[in-house]
């Protein structure tokens, strides 16, 4: 009992009872589960990714027994170093968010294989604090303007000349932060490409209708990064 515990507390001997790969492997799981429940309150309710979380609480202990493993064996670690090697994932990472988690999980379940649980914890419980900060400190979204999406309008040159002035002051009271990126002209037609950082109140068929009415356009087409209203 005396060594599991001297193991537990970050020994570094390569020598793995039982005992204590029970205990990695369901410290593993428990850190899976924590990593998932942070994905869940923090992301899972805007984020428009694959859902990755739901495979978390398996590939945490995977990964723990691949590391212990490695450290037991020599010959072993380069013979799964070989065979991870023609591994593809087809699973697409959409948001960014993703990747951290996935990295979390990972450092989580490297520590935990090399007994570092004090180091484990201290890593989620400061994780969670910076997610708790990151998510309600009132002057957050006052740091930086985010781009939530992005709008393009096609129509005729000649239209443009005329009613450009007029085109702005309609986008600018209906997006907020409106930006343009880019502008040019093909074949008689202008494409003006905008980024903003949200969206007013009105409806938006009304304001499509009024829009048109004021300045006929060709094309116009909407895109969020994030999700956001549209009625």
């Amino acid at each position: 009992m005396s060594n599991l515990l001297q193991q537990l507390a970050g020994g570094s001997s390569l020598s793995l009872g039982l005992g204590a790969f029970i205990i990695c492997l369901l410290a593993s799981v428990v850190s899976s589960f924590i990593v998932e429940v942070m994905y869940s309150v923090f992301y899972e309710n805007r984020a428009t990714g694959s859902q990755i979380h739901r495979s978390f609480i398996l590939l945490g202990p995977a990964i723990t027994f691949l590391f212990i493993s490695v450290q037991l064996s020599l010959p072993l670690s380069l013979g799964l170093l070989g065979a991870l090697s023609i591994v593809r994932f087809r699973t697409p990472i959409k948001e960014p968010e993703e990747i951290g988690f996935l990295m979390l999980l990972i450092a989580g379940s490297i520590g935990i294989a090399t007994f570092n649980f004090s180091f484990v914890c201290l890593l989620y419980v400061i994780t969670f604090l910076v997610l708790c900060l990151r998510r309600w400190t009132p002057f957050r979204r006052r740091l930086a303007v985010r781009r939530e999406g992005m709008l393009l309008i096609n129509l005729a040159d000649d239209v443009y000349e005329e009613h450009g002035q007029a085109l702005g002051e309609q986008l600018s009271g209906h997006f907020r932060r409106l930006q343009i990126e880019s502008i040019s002209s093909v074949e008689g037609t202008t494409n003006l490409e905008y980024v903003f950082s949200g969206v007013a109140k009105t409806p938006w068929v009304a304001f499509q209708k009024e829009l048109h009415s004021h300045v006929p356009y060709n094309k116009l087409n909407i895109f969020f990064t994030r999700p956001g209203p549209m009625d």
